[in-house]
């Protein structure tokens, strides 16, 4: 509740990935940053999606990356930042700065793999102090797998409950139908 989400989302475009994969990239790097800003009492977390080309040249600077039409991802934050010393470190497997039993250390590492195994690119720009941006280019593609299209089936209800838990009383109540 204490963190500010500014989304802007301008991209039609496909990637060929599992959704569960793209769900872990997207749920890993909003904790990251929400994490990152609970010293400060919250912040700012700013998703931009956007239709990229990359040129030749500009793919080669990101190392293995095929020049072309790309998804570019941007997750920001005005969180505390990464010192210098560490920023090198923050996609090896169990690299934390949190203290024993506040974190596992693979958030980060679990969305450089995804983002690597689906033929992209992740990068890291921070100051300490001065929050983090984190820019994930993943090719894009027009293929739609027609297998996975369905059209949308009737959910027929019957006596099924859902529990809405927050820790903010005010969400709970907005979510609550009498």
């Amino acid at each position: 509740s204490s963190v500010k989400i500014v989304e802007n989302i301008r991209s039609k475009t496909f990637v060929l990935g599992d959704s569960t994969q793209i769900h872990q990239i997207f749920m890993n790097m909003f904790t990251n940053s929400a994490q990152a800003m609970e010293k400060d009492g919250g912040g700012t977390l700013e998703v931009v999606v956007e239709d990229t080309y990359l040129e030749e040249r500009m793919a080669r600077n990101f190392g293995t990356l095929e020049p072309g039409p790309h998804v570019g991802i941007t997750v920001s934050d005005t969180g505390e930042g990464i010192s210098e010393d560490i920023i090198g470190s923050v996609f090896e497997p169990y690299f934390t700065t949190k203290e024993v039993g506040h974190g596992t250390g693979m958030g980060l590492a679990v969305v450089h793999g995804i983002v690597a195994g689906l033929g992209g690119h992740i990068s890291v720009e921070s100051e300490k102090g001065k929050g983090a941006v984190f820019n994930i280019y993943l090719p894009a593609t027009d293929y739609i797998d027609e297998s996975e299209a369905s059209e949308e089936e009737e959910i027929v209800g019957g006596i099924e409950r859902i529990l809405f838990v927050d820790d903010d009383r005010a969400i709970v109540k907005a979510n609550t139908e009498a």
